[in-house]
């Protein structure tokens, strides 16, 4: 094992729950593992590659971004996002869906989205366009007073080659795709503890999209500085820390994996943009 390697081993040992995780250097092609093919829940970081389902969708002439659909007060699943705390009803478009899924984890713009395709057409799409190993099981919703089980599931070597392909050009969309995940709100797992500035100048960026469950933490990827790309998917269930706190376990051990990977793979080459 390398250095980084066994250092991100011994960290992860003291997590109270499964931890799993791969990460890839695109610039020099290195490439570790660990429990990378384990399925663990993903809470919302699925919602990024629904969007390249949609992406997929408008693409086949099934839809376009400016259609809009209405919603109203019985859509509301709860759980994150904005348009549940909005005026009911009202319109909205595609575009604006996708956006505030993966910026906001909106989860009535994501079943927007996943009612138009529908969760079996996402599916297949997810399939063969990305690969296996990323199942979508539900429609997104958190309701505190009742269990609530991950609106998907996946392996952490799946949603590794899902961000390479993304940074690759490969689906339909990258581009776009990453573009909104670099606008992402929630930047409290992956760049936690990253030299990363939300205004200005900053010395790197990040596309990234996390997912928070009860005991469950996911956050997936892509960071880039002045030479280099590298690609994360940190994944966590089972943790004895079932809270949201910023102290929240899951997510300080995302936070700590991303860092020793950034210290070894990328900071020696931090300039300002």
């Amino acid at each position: 094992m390398s250095d980084l390697a066994l250092r991100l081993a011994e960290t992860a040992g003291g997590f109270s729950g499964r931890i799993g995780y791969a990460l890839a250097d695109l610039t020099s092609d290195q490439l570790i593992l660990a429990d990378a093919d384990d399925m663990f829940p993903t809470a919302s970081a699925v919602k990024l590659p629904v969007l390249t389902a949609f992406h997929t969708y408008v693409a086949q002439g099934r839809a376009s971004w400016d259609d809009t659909v209405g919603l109203s007060p019985h859509d509301v699943p709860g759980g994150s996002g904005v348009l549940q705390y909005l005026s009911l009803p009202r319109p909205i478009s595609f575009r604006d869906a996708a956006w505030l899924m993966i910026c906001l984890s909106d989860n009535l713009a994501t079943n927007v989205l996943l009612r138009t395709m529908s969760i079996e057409w996402t599916n297949e799409c997810i399939r063969s366009v990305i690969g296996p190993g990323i199942i979508v099981d539900s429609y997104a919703y958190f309701q505190p007073d009742r269990p609530t089980r991950s609106m998907g599931r996946a392996t952490p070597r799946a949603l590794l080659d899902y961000i390479k392909g993304l940074a690759a050009g490969r689906f339909p969309g990258s581009a776009g795709t990453l573009d909104i995940a670099r606008k992402q709100f929630y930047r409290n797992m992956i760049p936690r503890y990253l030299p990363y500035g939300a205004y200005g100048r900053s010395p790197l960026q990040i596309a990234n999209k996390t997912g928070s469950l009860p005991g469950v933490r996911t956050d997936i990827a892509l960071i880039e500085n002045r030479t280099k790309s590298i690609a994360l998917a940190i994944m966590t269930a089972d943790s004895r820390d079932a809270g949201f706190s910023f102290e929240n376990e899951g997510e300080v051990y995302i936070g700590k994996l991303a860092r020793l990977t950034y210290d070894a793979w990328c900071a020696e080459d931090v300039v300002p943009r």
